[in-house]
């Protein structure tokens, strides 16, 4: 009886990770695997419990960071909002000075401001930081 109750666990387990993929449901998981087979190999509830602990301890703290940190490294960084403006080439629609002026960037009208000399309007420009509303440009560079 006690091993259908761990093979239920672990699959509910496995379940919940499908909805998280954080690996924490996971390594529990492969802990009430590892009781569900001391229960199989006819252990009882003590060796269960502490198959189920050791094995947890083992996973949680020692297996899941080292794979969350492979998965970090495997995965590429997307930038978002505004950090995914940063670098991007935009079209100034007036003369853009240290304080005023206006740009299109990425089909979006935005406020701009130069960082050293006024840039004509018609001029590409490239994004180099974003100050809350405003585009910090500077001229494209000359090839």
């Amino acid at each position: 009886m006690a091993v259908w109750l761990w093979l239920l666990a672990a699959g509910a387990l496995f379940v919940l990770e499908t909805l998280t993929a954080d690996l924490l449901f996971a390594s529990l998981a492969v802990s009430a695997t590892a009781a569900m087979l001391t229960a199989w190999g006819g252990g009882g509830f003590l060796a269960q419990g502490i198959a189920f602990a050791v094995s947890a301890v083992v996973t949680v703290f020692l297996l899941r960071p080292l794979a969350l940190r492979e998965m970090a490294k495997r995965t590429r960084k997307t930038a978002t909002n505004t950090e995914a403006l940063l670098g991007a080439v935009a079209k100034t629609l007036s003369t853009v000075g240290a304080d005023e002026g206006q740009i299109k960037l990425q089909g979006e009208v935005w406020s701009a401001r130069s960082t050293g000399e006024s840039i004509r309007a018609g001029q590409s420009v490239v994004v180099s930081e974003i100050d809350g509303a405003t585009a910090v440009v500077s001229p494209m560079p000359k090839d």
